[in-house]
């Protein structure tokens, strides 16, 4: 700490003397104590400042400094019978440094507090007035730094003047230290939702300019997420301000800190929050979108579970769960049943443990959502190989009687088949489901990531109902699958059919896996596949019971290490290539795409120069995003865009991605494909589109453009 004693006072006849400590020309702050009146009358309180002057580039820290540094502390030694108020702080600014957000000052400020003196003090005698101040100044470095200043005041019977030499400072500072706000000049109200907090503000009859922004800083520290985008929108005359709590399970009685609004002009006001809150059970309205309860989120949650059954990423499992039906058509109606029950409950156990998961990892702080497990290569790897030898099962390379999904029964005739193979069906089936959130699902999951994990549970407890509905039916009342053809020679072929649509699942798991990697992955991946098939091979061929039984052990001993061997290549190839694939979202151009990559700062930019923006959330593992993407690129739509001077971006969720997960989250999702746009105004809102596209709606979404909206969901 830099501590310099006081010079000596030279001018005692003046009325007021400025006790001033300088540091030397290199040093980042220099302080002074001034008044704002020139002599001091009995009784009569007066206000004296802290005046801090930065070096260009430096800055010290207001009462809340944010995720570093400390504010500055003055310390007062006063004759007896006087009182010092506490420090009345100038709005601050938001110092953004790297990673860590501060609150403080550059340039020059000035601190303020009154001094209140004694109602008796002797006529024309000069008081002195001390503090201690200390500060802390950064730029690239910090430096604490700090004084003993004093100041020597006469005093008077008369009514002060005012010290026309510093006029201009105290008016200023006065000017940006935060107001009450007064009825007439406007509304505020704060509420508690559950991890954000809403602050409402509604400005009187000519009482504020065109507002350009709104920030909030509280008084104290962890109370709000400093890194979070504060986001608003307007509605009217109302503004609502979004502020991301810093703990989402503390309950808020009582918030205070600043509002700080920059108006068209450069004009920029500071009002006084100081409010207790009323806690209520909605979010924030961007992301509730329409869904009110529990009830409405279990409904829309059951009927988009139904609909996976009917969505490409799970139709090859499905297909082969009603051939199954099929083979037992003529088994007893309990077996049937069991079988439908067992698949049911393998759908139920795979989406509480994906969900539990999820719940588990967001509460922990990790930038996950529905469909995390296929950001991972070594997940997609396992999964490829696991449709790999299924489909080279169909084709017939080896027969498994309780392979992982089970076709039903090994024969026609049989009496009876695994349960054992009804239940992985019904987790492959669910696996493969999670990229596609399908519609009315987007809704339902962003509401249920709202909700305690109890009623989350519930949620996707219904979304796996939804989905096992149609098996449950079917193995209920069995006679439905005479609607179907009867078993014969078709089954073959449709054996072999479904094990082309596993292959072209594999591949577009292949697909996922090299933007995830690179291409010596895939190699090593394929080549991994290829010792697959010779083990799977191996075991087709000298494993059937037309062979010896010593020879069926070696072939399945060796048919074992070779799979086990090709196996663990797979994984460990996705495990070493994981971080070498290229970063996502935000950090590259999509060149292939001919799009810009997301990045919130891109789309601030672009707003405020009057330029609307197009956002593509997606995934390569998102099968219905992939199938947009020609309506995205149609004529029709590129037309549009150019006709609006619109810039699409897209936003690549292929891998984790904590940037673009904060702003799904922002919008009420969990998974993709989430479309939206942004108008050419700055703090307007965004619309979000339906996940399914038509040329048609993307137009009509963009002839929305004229004027600024609040935010409007279309699912």
């Amino acid at each position: 700490m830099l501590v310099v004693c006081p010079p000596s006072i030279q001018a005692q006849e003046q009325p007021l003397v400025q006790a001033e400590m300088l540091a030397s020309e290199n040093e980042p702050v220099k302080a002074k104590l001034i008044a704002e009146e020139e002599s001091i009358q009995p009784g009569r309180p007066f206000l004296v400042g802290v005046e801090l002057q930065m070096a260009d580039g430096w800055d010290t820290y207001w009462m809340n400094p944010g995720d570093s540094g400390f504010p500055t502390q003055v310390e007062w030694d006063l004759p007896e019978g006087f009182t010092a108020g506490p420090i009345q702080w100038p709005y601050p600014e938001k110092l953004d440094n790297e990673s860590l957000v501060a609150f403080g000052y550059t340039g020059t400020v000035l601190l303020l507090s009154e001094i209140t003196p004694p109602k008796s003090l002797p006529a024309d005698e000069k008081i002195e007035l001390k503090a201690d101040i200390n500060w802390l100044a950064c730029k690239d470095s910090c430096v604490p730094g700090g004084i003993s200043a004093s100041l020597a005041m006469p005093t008077s019977d008369a009514v002060p003047t005012a010290n026309q030499s510093s006029a201009t400072l105290f008016a200023e500072a006065k000017e940006a230290l935060p107001q009450k706000l007064e009825q007439k000049k406007g509304d505020l109200a704060v509420q508690d939702q559950k991890d954000h907090i809403l602050l409402q503000f509604q400005a009187g009859a000519d009482s504020f300019g065109e507002i350009e922004s709104l920030l909030f800083i509280p008084e104290e520290g962890e109370v709000v997420d400093y890194s979070a985008p504060q986001n608003w929108d307007k509605k009217g005359e109302k503004l609502s301000l979004n502020v991301k709590k810093a703990h989402p399970e503390a309950s808020l009685e009582q918030v205070k800190g600043v509002l700080i609004i920059s108006e068209k002009g450069g004009v920029t006001r500071a009002i006084q929050v100081d409010s207790n809150l009323n806690e209520v059970e909605s979010v924030a309205p961007v992301a509730t979108d329409g869904v009110s309860s529990v009830a409405v989120a279990l409904g829309l949650a059951f009927a988009g579970g139904l609909i996976l059954n009917v969505m490409p990423c799970v139709l090859p499992v499905i297909a082969l769960k009603i051939f199954g039906f099929v083979k037992m058509a003529h088994q007893r109606r309990s077996v049937i049943f069991q079988h439908g029950v067992v698949f049911s409950l393998g759908v139920l156990v795979s989406f509480w443990i994906l969900s539990g998961g999820l719940l588990i990892l967001r509460a922990y702080g990790e930038g996950v959502g529905w469909g995390f497990q296929l950001q991972e290569p070594v997940f997609v790897a396992i999964l490829a190989s696991i449709l790999f030898l299924l489909g080279l099962s169909l084709f017939g390379v080896f027969e498994f009687g309780t392979s992982l999904i089970s076709l039903g029964s090994k024969t026609s005739s049989s009496a009876e088949s695994p349960l054992g193979g009804s239940f992985m069906s019904g987790v492959l089936a669910t696996l493969v489901a999670t990229p596609c959130t399908g519609p009315l699902l987007g809704p339902a999951l962003g509401f249920a990531m709202t909700l305690p994990p109890v009623q989350a549970l519930a949620i996707f407890t219904s979304m796996g109902l939804g989905m096992a509905f149609p098996y449950l039916l079917f193995s209920a009342f069995p006679k439905m699958v005479r609607f179907l053809p009867k078993p014969g020679d078709w089954m073959i072929v449709f054996k072999q059919l479904m094990g082309f649509l596993m292959m072209a699942t594999v591949v577009w798991l292949l697909w996922v896996f090299g933007a995830q990697t690179d291409q010596m992955a895939i190699f090593l991946l394929l080549a991994s596949f290829l010792v697959m098939a010779i083990g799977a091979w191996v075991f087709g061929r000298w494993t059937n019971p037309t062979r010896k039984k010593t020879t069926r052990w070696i072939a399945t001993i060796l048919a074992g290490v070779i799979l086990f061997v090709s196996g663990s290549a797979a994984i460990l190839t996705a495990k070493n290539f994981k971080e070498m694939g290229s970063p996502s979202g935000g950090t590259q151009l999509v060149a292939d795409e001919g799009r810009e990559a997301y990045s919130p700062e891109r789309v601030e930019e672009l707003q405020a120069k009057g330029v609307p923006v197009f956002v593509d959330f997606t995934a390569k593992w998102c099968l219905i995003c992939q199938a947009n993407k020609v309506i995205l690129h149609s004529s029709e739509v590129e037309k549009a865009f150019a006709e609006k001077g619109i810039v699409p971006m897209i936003a690549d969720w292929t891998k984790k991605d904590p940037v673009i997960t904060k702003e799904l989250e922002k919008m009420g999702r969990t998974g993709v494909p989430v479309y939206v746009l942004y108008p050419g105004e700055s703090g307007s809102a965004p619309y979000i589109l339906p996940q399914n596209l038509s040329a048609k709606t993307v137009k009509e979404y963009v002839g929305k453009l004229q004027t600024p909206r609040t935010t409007v969901f279309a699912d």
